[in-house]
């Protein structure tokens, strides 16, 4: 079995972040080993073609020497696959020795070992067939700048991740032996041990079963039936306090001889993963570290973590506790210690089923919903994903066909066509066609258009398809439905509408977001954004309105940055340790859930990167001359003072004020020179975007500056290809087709139309009153569809709007008004990504922290709190900044 799945299994899934990163350190020895060949190959080669063609003839004989030694040989231990049965065996009894325990399996080792080395041998060619030709002097110069001895490199990475390991460990220990002292106090003041932990001379608190009155006798009697075993009904003597006293430290005892087995645990996995990683790169650099570093000791001497002594301490403190639950439940210490595995042996097995199930590739099912006869099986799932089924009904038998090659008993109507994603979407079809048919404008295009509109809008509102299918619908609708115009008002033909809305879905806007979700992506990656939150909450002291208050703040800062999707994520992560204490029916817990969505969703209109509907809507606000600087000048005191009046919402709602907590520890670290470059390029971003309008001249827009945080993170590295696979394509999607629609309905002529509709009804209505109005209904649509789609749809309608009034402000005020309140549809769990983020929320129990009445009664109030402030504060900064 790989290490790297033995690690995998074993790890305790809360700190699985703090282990030693053995895929890293592995994938730097084979950059060190190919990096070292290079070495090797340019220093000794002059430029004729022989030497290439010599070496690639040795590698090529070597690789047919590996492939006939791995068909003969046994099983390679290090590259096995992993076998499932035995798992749970070795995963749950590696507390004394994990080195002698590390039993490897493998499926079929010789095929598994061919591939790795066809695989290692065609790299190794690949390398050879694309290095740069160099001269040996100048190449000799030149590395000492970008490569130090490969030993010196790993043993610094192994420091690394022994001083992460250190700092995590001393940490989590000073928790535990918090608990573990509280138990001794118990302990001594139930008169259970004296103060050399021994046995107490007096005698346990004698059971109420003993001092039964003859009054009582017949009474008992009548209630042996009712305490059996096989019953949860409990005889009043079982509620005695004593009892109860004795039980609840009977658990203690427990939960803590686990919690000191898994932080052993910690040790061991850690030293063996050192242990594992040198061997490695020892057989692949040709080296000794494992001896000179790990057997001699010499890498631990200043570590806290991996001292005889700390060992020592750990299993003293554990026996004790085996002692401990000897004298609670007289037993002897063999009877209490085999008890104590057991019970170690089922919590492991119930908190790791479901890591150990996604890790070994098979199905989860929820856990709280168990039923063996209706659980699918693997097959079940497979012929579910390539067959339809079907309902079929008996033909009648004149229509029946029975021949040799074909039979027809039955008529079979698809599954699908009877479920309420089939019915939307019929529904929608229908009501599409009817509109293209019926006269709805007097122009004709313009009627097509409205259909148009309302086919994607019921679609999106609907979701019977994805949003981000919807969206790749509008280019292909808008050429069918021929909305197009050409600047004299003819119809454009479908080449020319196939190019121009497909042209326009790539604009300035994507780049923006692709541009947040790179520094987003950064920012997280790298700890940046995890350390400068957990300074800030670190700061907040331990009362429960400061905490709420922080951490609302610290995810309404992080949103502005990473975006409101990523940020609430980040913030709960973060917020953990003051969580995971916490049931779901704590006040404080239920309040810190839902203030981080609340905080998020109005961060998520605070800066022009913030939110998708944002990045959508600065390319109305572009016309009327706002940047960044303007952007920021009406959205920042107005989402800082909605986010205060939220708190205050939460404060008031949630009785938070009983719950004690401890205080928060910031991450102590030291940002590398990666890191810092990272900050800058950040920094440099948002303040080229800030004075966009006096560079314009240079850049040309700010979709060209959004190119160089992109360029210069995946560029240099910093970022992979992996990382922009994971980007959020479909919200990068979902904004393509909202520019597509906003090109088709504005080309069409049916914005205008409306705009003018509604003009001669609201002319006499002053630009608050309209706000007003569009403003509710931004907030409608949001709650109930989506944050972008309400932006999509209603913002370019107020932009029409508003130039046709007379005011010259009327118009960016209510695009910038309406694209505010965008994000401030919060009363449904459905109502943006950090209320589905807050919704799916749980407690170790795996309760719910929040439920659907808690957004009702907390969201639509919160909501109502952002669109009083961006009417009254919002709009007077507006009225006075723009121009």
């Amino acid at each position: 079995m790989r290490f790297s799945h033995f690690l995998k299994y074993n790890a305790v899934p809360e700190w699985q972040s703090h282990y030693l990163d053995y895929n890293s350190l592995k994938d730097l020895i084979y950059t060190l080993q190919t990096k070292e060949l290079q070495l090797n190959d340019q220093g000794a080669e002059d430029t004729s073609n022989e030497l290439d063609i010599s070496l690639k003839e040795k590698l090529k004989k070597k690789l047919l020497f590996k492939k006939k030694r791995a068909n003969s040989s046994g099983t390679d231990k290090t590259e096995q696959a992993p076998n499932s049965s035995t798992v749970e065996t070795f995963s749950v009894n590696n507390f004394q020795d994990l080195e002698n325990n590390y039993i490897e399996y493998s499926s079929n080792p010789n095929d598994n070992k061919e591939k790795t080395l066809i695989q290692e041998e065609t790299i190794e060619l690949s390398n050879f067939n694309t290095r740069p030709r160099t001269s040996t002097s100048s190449y000799s110069s030149s590395l000492n700048s970008i490569l130090q001895d490969p030993k010196d490199v790993f043993i610094q990475s192994l420091n690394v991740q022994k001083y992460k390991i250190d700092e995590f460990y001393k940490r989590l220990e000073n928790k535990l032996l918090d608990k573990y002292a509280a138990l001794i106090n118990d302990l001594l003041s139930q008169n259970i041990i004296t103060p050399d932990f021994k046995k107490a001379s007096t005698p346990l608190p004698p059971d109420l079963a003993e001092s039964v009155t003859p009054e009582d006798s017949e009474e008992e009697e009548e209630e042996e039936d009712f305490t059996n075993d096989n019953t949860a009904l409990l005889n009043y003597k079982d509620f005695n306090i004593e009892s109860q006293k004795l039980s609840l430290l009977k658990q203690t005892i427990t939960n803590c001889y686990i919690d000191l087995c898994q932080l052993k645990s910690f040790i061991e996995l850690n030293k063996l993963a050192f242990s594992k990683i040198t061997k490695k790169f020892d057989k692949v650099l040709k080296y000794n570290t494992r001896q000179e570093l790990i057997q001699s000791n010499s890498l631990f001497k200043d570590s806290y973590t991996f001292t005889n002594d700390t060992i020592f301490q750990l299993n003293e403190k554990i026996l004790r506790l085996i002692d401990f639950y000897s004298i609670i439940n007289n037993y002897t210490i063999l009877e209490s210690k085999t008890e104590l595995k057991k019970l170690l042996h089922d919590h492991i097995i119930w908190e790791r089923s479901l890591e150990w199930k996604d890790m070994l590739g098979l199905e989860s099912h929820d856990l709280n919903h168990p039923s063996l006869d209706n659980t699918p099986t693997a097959n079940d799932i497979l012929l579910e994903k390539l067959h339809l089924t079907y309902y079929k009904y008996p033909l009648p038998s004149f229509l029946q066909l029975h021949s040799k090659y074909l039979t027809w008993e039955n008529a079979a109507i698809p599954k699908f066509f009877f479920t309420w994603k089939a019915a939307k979407i019929a529904f929608i079809f229908v009501f599409t066609a009817i509109l293209l048919g019926v006269k709805t404008f007097n122009d004709r295009v313009e009627g097509r258009c409205m259909a148009l509109v309302e086919c994607c809008a019921l679609l999106w509102a609907t979701e019977a398809i994805p949003l981000f299918a919807t969206a790749f619908l509008v280019p292909l609708l808008t050429v069918l439905f021929k909305v197009l115009k050409n600047s004299d008002g003819s119809t454009m033909s479908g080449a020319a509408a196939s190019s121009t809305i497909l042209s326009a879905m790539w604009s300035s806007t994507i780049m923006i977001l692709l541009a947040g979700f790179t520094l987003s992506e950064a920012l997280a990656q790298y700890d940046i954004a995890r350390v400068f939150a957990s300074w800030l909450l670190a700061g907040a002291g331990t009362k429960p309105r400061n905490v709420l208050l922080m951490a609302m703040g610290v995810v309404f800062f992080l949103s502005m940055w990473i975006s409101n999707v990523a940020a609430p994520v980040l913030t709960y992560s973060l917020l953990s340790p003051l969580l995971d204490p916490l049931d779901a029916s704590v006040p404080f817990a239920r309040a810190l859930v839902m203030g981080v969505a609340i905080a998020a969703n109005i961060g998520g209109l605070s800066s022009p990167i913030s939110s998708p509907q944002n990045v959508i809507s600065m390319d109305y606000l572009k016309p009327y001359g706002i940047g960044w600087g303007q952007f920021f000048a009406v959205a920042l005191p107005t989402g800082i003072l909605s986010l205060i009046l939220a708190w205050g919402l939460m404060c008031l709602s949630f009785n938070i004020n009983k719950t004690k907590l401890e205080k928060f520890v910031p991450v102590k670290t030291r940002f590398s020179l990666k890191q810092w470059f990272i900050i800058g390029v950040s920094l440099a971003t948002i303040l080229l975007w800030c004075v966009e309008s006096q560079i314009e001249g240079a850049f040309g827009s700010s979709g060209q500056i959004a190119i160089l945080p992109i360029v210069l993170f995946f560029g240099t590295g910093i970022l992979s290809t992996n990382d922009l696979n994971t980007f959020p394509w479909s919200i990068v999607v979902l904004a393509m087709g909202g520019i597509a629609l906003g090109k088709a309905v504005s080309s069409s002529g049916l914005l205008s139309t409306i705009a003018l509709a509604l003009q001669k009804r609201i002319q006499n209505d002053g630009v608050m009153s309209i706000l007003c109005i569009f403003g509710v209904l931004m907030l409608v649509v949001g709650t109930f569809v989506s944050h972008t789609v309400s932006a999509i749809i209603i913002i370019p309608l107020v932009q029409e709007v508003g130039d046709k009034l007379p005011d010259p402000k009327a118009a960016p005020i209510l695009v910038f008004g309406c694209a505010l309140l965008a994000s401030a549809g919060m009363g449904l769990a459905s109502a943006g990504f950090p209320n589905v983020t807050a919704i799916s929320m749980v407690d170790k129990k795996g309760n719910r922290y929040l439920n659907m009445m808690m957004f009702l009664s907390r969201g639509v109030p919160a909501s109502l709190i952002v669109f009083v402030c961006v009417i009254t504060l919002g709009y007077g900064i507006m009225h006075s900044v723009l121009h």
